[in-house]
């Protein structure tokens, strides 16, 4: 059997599925590309106020002092992995921005003759770098803007599940769901305050630094009880990271339980899954249309990308 590298982080499960799909071809060694993501940010920030301002001015400054931080966590990260001579026949990546140059240069000395695939499920300008995406020879990523300026081979994200559809009868109206960060927190009360005596709404914040909050919860949904909500909803609302261009799984998962989507992302528009069951509102000021929520979802010829599909189009 054939061995594979997976580098990615963890994320609503989506490593375990890729995992489990993967092992019916693959040997997998698997790490997380991400483990040390916020003891190499502290370690990068301890500068002077003049620091910071050079590594603004100079990008190579900026990666120097960023490959130094990363390169503090180099070794534990090489022993989690088999340093063998051409032991990995593949080496698949999705994101590894955490992980330094000396990380994947160690990689590819040890096996030259690999596959080396990459695949953002992030907007690559909002990671942290993206020189280590030279080490790879396939690249794909979800941001058709992205790809269309670099070159790449578009490829959605997958959904985990198969086959859902909708619930005979909706519980909800409106839901949000999503991990606490940015300007979440005021939309969800603005939501609340505007809406709550219209449409019946289910909002929930995952507050990884518990925080607190009117519908913070200090433990994520899993993906089966997010599915689950969304089937029983008429809508969902979709609000990605502030300077994210590409689309969130929402907008695919929407596809699976034929759910209408309410998005923030102006940038939905120039997407194959944009359709007429999906509505763009402004960021600040969220305004949800009476009709758009009284009109029927309409089944359309565009599909979520189930695992297996997803693997197919990499060639895995």
């Amino acid at each position: 059997m054939d061995r594979l590298l997976l580098l990615m982080p963890r994320f609503m499960d989506y490593e375990k599925s890729l995992k489990e799909y993967l092992n019916r071809k693959y040997e997998i060694c698997w790490l997380d590309s991400d483990e040390f993501d916020q003891e190499i940010l502290d370690k990068f920030s301890k500068c002077n106020k003049i620091r910071w301002g050079v590594r603004h001015l100079f990008r190579k400054c900026f990666n120097h002092d960023l490959e130094k931080a990363e390169g503090f966590f180099l070794e534990n990260e090489l022993n989690k992995i088999i340093l063998e001579k051409n032991y990995f026949s593949v080496v698949f990546c999705i994101n590894g921005s955490y992980l330094s140059d000396e990380f994947y240069k160690k990689v590819r000395m040890l096996n030259p003759n690999a596959r080396y695939i990459y695949y953002a499920w992030d907007d690559v300008s909002n990671l942290i770098k993206k020189n280590h995406i030279r080490y790879f020879d396939e690249i794909y990523s979800y941001n058709i803007i992205e790809c269309k300026k670099n070159k790449w081979n578009y490829l959605p994200v997958f959904v985990q599940e198969s086959g859902v559809g909708h619930s005979k009868e909706d519980k909800y109206d409106i839901v949000f769901i999503g991990s606490l960060n940015d300007d979440r927190r005021k939309i969800a009360d603005d939501l609340y305050e505007k809406y709550s005596s219209s449409y019946r709404l289910f909002i929930y914040l995952y507050d990884k630094e518990n925080i607190g909050g009117r519908f913070c919860h200090n433990s994520p949904l899993t993906n089966k009880q997010y599915i689950s909500i969304m089937r029983e909803s008429k809508a969902i609302l979709d609000v990605p990271q502030i300077c994210q261009k590409g689309p969130t799984t929402r907008a695919f998962d929407a596809l699976l339980t034929e759910t209408k989507v309410i998005t923030v992302n102006k940038y939905m528009k120039y997407y194959p899954v944009y359709s007429d069951n999906m509505i763009i509102v402004d960021r600040d000021n969220i305004n949800i249309p009476d009709n758009f929520m009284a009109k029927e979802y309409v089944i359309n010829s565009y599909h979520s990308l189930s695992i297996d599909m997803w693997i197919k189009k990499i060639g895995l």
